[in-house]
C-alpha cells in the first residue's frame, strides 16, 4: 500500500471520543439534568453538550421564587461541588414562569411600623421604616435614613428609608432608586407622590410613579406610595421565608440534591 493510500485510509477512519478517566464513573446528561431539577425554584433543565461531552449550553426553566443569579450560581456550585464539572455562567441561561404552578403565590408588602426622631444638637433628622409580608409570618425588613433636620427634606428621607427597607426585601438581582418624593395639594387633597426606578437583571430599567392621599400622617402616605408604585413587582420578587438565601454551595437543599448522586465524568448518551 502507497503512503498516499496510507494517509486517505486514515483521514476516512471515524474519530473516537478520548477513553474515560480511570476510575472515574461516566455521569450521564440526564442524571445532571434531574438532579439541577432539584434546586430550589427549577421546574427543569436542559443540557447540551459536544461530541466530546464538553458542556455547550444549559437552559434553566424556574419559577420567580428566586432571583436568576442565584439560580446560576446554585447551578455552578452543585455541578463543582458534585461533579467538579466548571462551567462558564454565560453559558446558562434562565427562563422564568411568574405564578407557575410550583411557585409560591405572590404576596404583598406592608408597612409595619414607622418611626422618626430629631437630634436637636446637630440638627438632624431620622426615621425607620419597617416592612413585612402581608398574611404570612414571615421576616420583617428595616430601612433607615438620615438628613438635615428640614420639614421640607421629611418626605425624601422618608422615602429613602422605605426604597432601602425595600431592597432589604427583593431577591438579589433587584434593585430600586428613589429619584423625587414630594406631597403636593390637588383640588383640595393632600396627596403623596414618589418616582422611583427600578432596575433589574439583563440591564432592566422601568421607572415606577406611586401616589397615595394623605390620610391622617403625611409621612405614612409616603410610604404608601412607594409601596403602591413597586407592591406589583415585589409580589413576584420578595424574599420568602421559604426560600432563604443561601451561600453558593452552602444550602441544606443543595447538599440533600447533590447526595443522590455519586461523582463522575459527563457522558452525553441517554439512559
Amino acid at each position: 500500500m502507497s503512503r498516499q493510500d496510507s494517509e486517505a485510509q486514515e483521514q476516512r477512519r471515524p474519530s473516537r471520543k478520548p477513553d474515560p478517566v480511570p476510575g472515574h464513573q461516566v455521569v450521564r446528561v440526564s442524571e445532571i439534568e434531574r438532579l439541577l431539577a432539584q434546586l430550589p425554584g427549577v421546574i427543569s433543565a436542559r443540557l447540551m453538550v459536544n461530541d466530546w461531552g464538553a458542556i455547550e449550553e444549559l437552559h434553566v426553566l424556574a419559577t420567580t421564587e428566586r432571583g436568576p443569579k442565584q439560580i446560576v450560581r446554585d447551578v455552578e456550585s452543585t455541578l463543582a461541588a458534585r461533579w467538579g464539572i466548571k462551567i462558564d455562567h454565560k453559558k446558562i441561561s434562565v427562563a422564568q414562569l411568574a405564578h407557575a404552578g410550583s411557585a409560591l403565590p405572590p404576596v404583598r408588602v406592608r408597612l409595619a411600623g414607622f418611626s422618626s426622631a430629631v437630634d436637636t444638637l446637630r440638627s438632624r433628622y431620622g426615621c425607620t421604616v419597617t416592612l413585612e409580608l402581608a398574611g404570612e409570618d414571615g421576616p420583617r425588613f428595616e430601612g433607615q435614613a438620615e438628613g438635615m433636620n428640614s420639614p421640607s427634606q421629611y418626605p425624601r428621607l422618608v422615602a429613602e428609608a422605605t426604597v432601602d427597607a425595600l431592597n432589604r426585601a427583593v431577591q438579589d438581582g433587584f434593585h430600586f432608586v428613589l429619584e423625587a418624593a414630594r406631597i403636593t395639594g390637588m383640588v383640595g387633597y393632600e396627596v403623596a407622590l414618589v418616582l422611583l426606578a427600578y432596575h433589574g437583571p439583563r440591564g432592566a430599567f422601568r421607572p415606577l410613579a406611586g401616589a397615595a392621599v394623605v390620610d391622617g400622617d403625611p409621612l405614612e402616605a409616603v410610604i404608601r406610595a412607594c409601596l403602591q408604585a413597586t407592591n406589583r413587582l415585589m409580589e413576584r420578587y420578595v424574599r420568602r421565608k421559604a426560600a432563604p438565601q443561601a451561600l453558593p454551595g452552602d444550602g441544606t437543599a443543595l447538599a440533600e440534591a447533590a447526595a443522590a448522586f455519586p461523582p463522575g465524568d459527563v457522558e452525553s448518551g441517554e439512559e
